[in-house]
C-alpha cells in the first residue's frame, strides 16, 4: 500500500494500534517502539534490564496491540515547536453573526424598470415593422406573441415593485453571543 493510501500516524505507528490492535506490525512500527523505549531509558523511566526485556519482546511481537502495551507506560506526548508540522491546527473561529438585511428589491427593480421598458418597446416596434412589411394590415397579427414573451420581464419587475411596497423589512436585534 502506498503512503498516500495509508499515511503514517502522528503517534509513530503506521496504523493506529488502539483502533486496530490485531494487525501485524511493520518494521517501522518495531523501530518506533524500540526508539521510544531507548528514549524512556535515557529519561530514567525504565531500567537497563527492563529495556533489554522489552526490546526482546518487540522483536517477537505479532500484533500492534502487543507493541502498544510495551510503551503504554513510558510514552509521553512530545511538545511541538512553534514551527512544527505536528502542531494541532486550531479550528477557525466561528463566524460572527452579521445582521441580515433583506435585499432592497424595490431599489433594484426601480433601477431596472426603465431599461426593461425601453428594450421591450424597441422589440415591439421591430416586430410590428416586420409584420407591417411582410403581411400588412388585415392579416393575422402575430407580433402579439413575441411581444407577450419579451414583455414578461417587464411584468415581473412591475409586480415586484408593487409587491415589495407592502412588506416592511425588519431589522434584526444585536447578536446574542459577543465573545
Amino acid at each position: 500500500m502506498s503512503e498516500w493510501q495509508n499515511p503514517p500516524r502522528s503517534n509513530g505507528f503506521s496504523v493506529d494500534p488502539v483502533t486496530a490492535p490485531q494487525l501485524r506490525p511493520s518494521d517501522a512500527d518495531r523501530t518506533y517502539v524500540q526508539s521510544t523505549l531507548q528514549a524512556a531509558r535515557a529519561e530514567g523511566r525504565i531500567t537497563e534490564t527492563e529495556l533489554a526485556e522489552r526490546v526482546d519482546r518487540t522483536s517477537s511481537a505479532t500484533t500492534l496491540g502487543e507493541l502498544l502495551t510495551l510503551i503504554d507506560d513510558v510514552s509521553v506526548p512530545t511538545v511541538a515547536a512553534p514551527d512544527s508540522a505536528r502542531l494541532p491546527i486550531p479550528a477557525p473561529p466561528a463566524p460572527m453573526p452579521m445582521p441580515i438585511r433583506p435585499p432592497d428589491i424595490r431599489r433594484g427593480a426601480q433601477m431596472a424598470l426603465p431599461r426593461a421598458v425601453v428594450s421591450w418597446l424597441t422589440l415591439a416596434l421591430l416586430f410590428n415593422v416586420i409584420w407591417l412589411f411582410s403581411s400588412g394590415p388585415g392579416s393575422y397579427y402575430w407580433p402579439i406573441w413575441p411581444m407577450l414573451g419579451t414583455g414578461m420581464p417587464v411584468i415581473g419587475l412591475v409586480v415586484s415593485l408593487i409587491g415589495s411596497g407592502t412588506q416592511r423589512p425588519t431589522e434584526p436585534g444585536p447578536p446574542t453571543d459577543l465573545r
